[in-house]
């Protein structure tokens, strides 16, 4: 897939997770949230690298 493909499926992928981990905060699952931090960190780094040359 080119980038322009893939920037909307990590974006979708970044604030599904951003949501969840928000949530489980919310509901004092730290576990759960500490594995969707990770997630969305990874997300977001794996984007700046698709989309590092525009």
């Amino acid at each position: 897939m080119n980038e322009q493909r893939l920037r909307p499926v990590y974006l979708i992928g970044v604030a599904g997770c951003a949501y969840a981990l928000w949530y489980y905060l919310s509901v004092g699952a730290t576990v759960y949230a500490a594995a969707f931090g990770l997630v969305t960190v990874a997300l977001v780094l794996r984007l700046r690298t698709v989309t590092a040359d525009d």
